[in-house]
C-alpha cells in the first residue's frame, strides 16, 4: 500500500470534482449573481490554482518523509523524529503527515522505546486519518503500551481495535495482547475467556494452538 495507495487517493477524480463543484456553483447562481462566461472561466482558474498548490504541498510533505526514512536508515533515530515532528507540524492533515506518525511509533518500539512510540500511534488514532492507518496505529499502541506495563491502558485499546475492526488481519494478535494484559492484572478468568474466543474464532491456526497452551497453563480449556 504505501505511498501508491495515498497518492491514488489525492488523484482521484480531483480535477473532475474540482470543475464540477465550479460549474454547479454558477449555473446555480447565474441569475441571481449574473454569471457569465467570465466568471466560470474564474472559477475554473482557481479551481486548478488550488489544485496545484494541493499538489505541490503533498509532493512536499512526502519529500519530508522520505528525509525521515533516510535519516533513521542511517541510524539518525533522534534526526528522523525531528523530521517527523516538522512534517507533522507543517503539513498537518497530509496522508504523508499520517504516514510519518505511524513510521515514527513503528521505529521507537522496535528500538524497545514504548512509551515514546505510545505518544506517535496515540497522535494518529486521534487524528483517525487516514483511516487505512487507523488500525495499525491502534494495533502498534496496544503492542507498545503492553510492552511499557501500561496493560490497563493496552486493554482499552484493544477493545477499541476489537468494536471497530473485529474482522482485521491483526485482530488475533490484539487478542492474544489482551489475554496477556488480563492475565498479568490478575484478571485469571477475564483471560481463559480471551483465550477460548481466540481458539474458537481462529481454529487450526498458530494463534489457537497458542491459546490452547495458555489455556492448559491457566488450568483451563476449550
Amino acid at each position: 500500500m504505501g505511498k501508491q495507495w495515498v497518492r491514488a487517493q489525492v488523484k482521484r477524480n480531483e480535477m473532475q470534482e474540482a470543475v464540477d463543484r465550479g460549474l454547479r456553483w454558477a449555473a446555480d447562481n447565474r441569475q441571481t449573481a449574473g454569471v457569465g462566461a467570465g466568471v466560470i472561466a474564474a472559477v475554473l482558474l482557481f479551481a486548478g490554482l488550488f489544485l496545484y498548490s494541493h499538489r505541490a504541498k503533498q509532493s512536499a510533505a512526502w519529500e519530508e518523509l522520505s528525509l525521515a526514512n533516510g535519516l533513521a536508515y542511517a541510524g539518525q533515530v533522534d534526526a528522523a523524529l525531528k523530521k517527523v515532528d516538522d512534517l507533522n507540524a507543517a503539513y498537518t492533515g497530509t496522508p504523508a503527515s499520517g504516514f510519518g506518525l505511524l513510521f515514527a511509533g513503528d521505529l521507537l518500539f522496535h528500538r524497545d522505546r514504548f512509551a515514546d512510540s505510545v505518544k506517535y500511534y496515540q497522535q494518529l488514532a486521534d487524528r483517525g486519518q487516514p483511516q487505512a492507518l487507523l488500525p495499525l496505529a491502534l494495533g502498534g499502541m496496544a503492542l507498545a503500551q503492553e510492552s511499557a506495563s501500561q496493560c490497563a491502558e493496552a486493554v482499552k485499546t484493544e477493545e477499541r481495535f476489537l468494536g471497530a475492526y473485529p474482522d482485521h488481519f491483526l485482530a488475533p494478535q490484539v487478542h492474544a495482547s489482551m489475554a496477556r494484559c488480563e492475565e498479568a492484572m490478575g484478571q485469571k478468568d477475564t483471560a481463559k475467556a480471551t483465550l477460548q474466543k481466540i481458539a474458537l474464532q481462529y481454529p487450526e491456526t498458530s494463534w489457537a494452538a497458542w491459546a490452547q497452551e495458555q489455556l492448559k497453563a491457566l488450568g483451563g480449556g476449550v
